[in-house]
């Protein structure tokens, strides 16, 4: 008499590729790409959509999302200048000190203080953009009242922000590196950037001082509710705003754990998500634990380029409540591939990226509307005096491109898109590899597989079986289903332990997506 199983809980406990298949309950799958987890399914998730192409030979490196009354705009870095883009042109803004020295354009970083943008390079000066409109040049930030930070050289790799202050990391103060430094500024006023960042004026709270110990340089620094948290390459620090004269209490939370890259952290709901040497932590400011442990950690460690892991970078995923891990393949320069963990429900998925320098989450920007670009009447406008562009749901995941070479352009993509584009196909796979379906004493013959699937796309589904742990897969013929008309899938095959592998590729198939599948199957002994 045949049986039925039903496994139909995969997108609740997703991919684990660190434990022995064998050891897992039926709702894990072994292997994903290019799939993502929501709302109980999987489906196909990869491509891109190419929103504009960079200016001719140049090199970007650095994304940043401004949201501002004037309209909703992209800073964009790189090598040798600073563009604005408002989703329909590149504007220049470089300051005209200009950008000369500087040997890469993945080295830029920046932050928001009042609603003012902050950019930085470590090879050059702090700016900032003073008002947000497409003629108005950055202008250097200044030190205090008559001086910028070039006049006094002073500098600093990696500026943030946090409340009203600023944070300079990993200091250069004329010929002296200070690996190990830390500078705040004084608090800004609402709508300013800060007066100073003079240490020995006693008439305000800026700051300096130096970590010590033995963590190594400073990577990178955020916020942590009312905290400001800085990585080192081995060691974290937690700044604890305590008000009055000394602003802030310093309490060392690991003296092993430390960030791999700047730009490697995102905070998420009072707590931070960061890449380290190997592994992907979790800190909510008194613990610090992994999120891959016995999950992903082996085949996250043998995936990435250990030569050019530095260029790593995180991007957080408001609408899809995902985090983005972005890492260079073994091979590659720059990220290509993303573990992506999706916080409400703690599932990973792994897609391919194109690869990118940079990437960052924001608005889909449109040029601002201005009473000559305006289009109809007042009877049919819709909407109030100053109400803003800014739409949710156009928010994404935009990433930007090196140029192939001299004379050519980069390019500005959109990666989480629902319109990729089809020159760009994708692979996605799906698969649960050695399942035993009543322990590893039966052997079992799978005769029927269900799908709990919905099109219209069409995929391949692949059934095999194996005789014990770590014996060959005798796979079968590949079976092509289409949930708009087909129930299920015919086929048999007999062995200790089944796996199942689902594939399609988005050039030919379209789109689908599933929850699981039943299993018809008969008993065929006991070993």
């Amino acid at each position: 008499m045949p049986k039925l199983l039903r496994l139909n809980n995969f997108a609740q406990k997703g991919l684990n590729s660190d434990l022995m298949p064998w050891d897992l309950s039926g709702d894990y799958l072994t292997s994903l790409n290019n799939v993502r987890i929501l709302t109980g399914k999987l489906s196909p998730f990869g491509g891109h959509e190419v929103w504009g192409d960079l200016p001719v030979d140049f090199d970007a490196g650095f994304l940043m999302a401004v949201n501002s009354t004037t309209g909703q705009f992209w800073i964009i870095a790189g090598l040798d200048k600073v563009y604005v883009y408002d989703g329909q042109d590149f504007f220049d803004i470089s300051s005209t000190a200009g950008y000369i020295g500087l040997d890469t354009p993945d080295f830029w970083n920046g932050a928001m203080v009042s609603n003012i943008p902050i950019i930085n390079h470590p090879l050059h000066y702090p700016e900032y953009w003073p008002q947000q409109a497409t003629g108005i040049q950055l202008e250097p930030l200044p030190w205090d009242d008559s001086n910028t930070w070039a006049d006094v050289s002073e500098s600093a790799r990696i500026i943030r922000s946090h409340k009203q202050f600023l944070f300079a990391l990993d200091l250069q103060s004329g010929p002296d590196e200070i690996s190990d430094g830390v500078r705040w500024s004084a608090p800004a006023d609402i709508g300013g950037i800060p007066p100073t960042w003079d240490h020995l004026d006693i008439t305000n709270v800026a700051g300096l001082t130096n970590l010590g110990g033995d963590g190594g340089r400073i990577i990178d620094g955020l916020s942590l509710r009312d905290a400001f948290v800085v990585y080192r390459e081995s060691g974290i620090s937690i700044f604890d705003f305590a008000g009055g004269p000394f602003v802030w209490q310093i309490r060392h939370l690991s003296t092993y754990a430390g960030l791999i890259s700047p730009h490697a952290i995102v905070e998420v709901k009072g707590s931070h998500y960061f890449i380290s040497d190997g592994d992907i932590l979790f800190n909510d400011g008194n613990t610090i634990s992994s999120l891959l442990h016995n999950k992903l950690r082996k085949q996250f460690i043998n995936e990435y380029d250990k030569d050019n892991f530095l260029n790593s970078y995180v991007v957080k995923n408001n609408v899809a409540t995902e985090i983005w891990f972005c890492v260079p393949k073994v091979g590659s320069l720059h990220p290509d591939l993303a573990y992506i963990y999706n916080w409400e429900d703690g599932s990973w998925s792994v897609r391919d990226i194109p690869e990118s320098t940079f990437a960052a989450f924001g608005n889909q920007s449109q040029p601002p509307l201005t009473w000559g670009s305006f289009v109809g009447s007042w009877d049919s406008a819709l909407g109030g005096w100053n109400q803003g562009q800014f739409v949710l749901f156009d928010e994404s995941i935009m990433s930007v491109t090196l140029p192939a070479g001299a004379g050519q352009r980069g390019q500005l993509l959109i990666l989480d898109t629902n319109a990729p584009d089809p020159s760009f196909p994708f692979n996605t796979t799906l698969e649960r590899l050695s399942f035993a379906l009543e322990g590893l004493n039966n052997v079992t013959t799978i005769t029927r597989l269900y799908p709990h699937m919905r099109g219209p796309g069409t995929v391949n589904i692949e059934v095999g079986s194996q005789d014990h742990p770590g014996a060959p897969i005798r796979w079968k013929a590949p079976v092509a289903f289409n949930a708009d008309t087909d129930r299920k899938v015919d086929v048999r095959t007999t062995g200790e332990l089944h796996s199942f592998r689902i594939s399609s590729n988005s050039g030919v198939t379209g789109t689908w997506d599933i929850s699981g599948f039943d299993i018809e199957y008969v008993n065929a002994g006991v070993r």
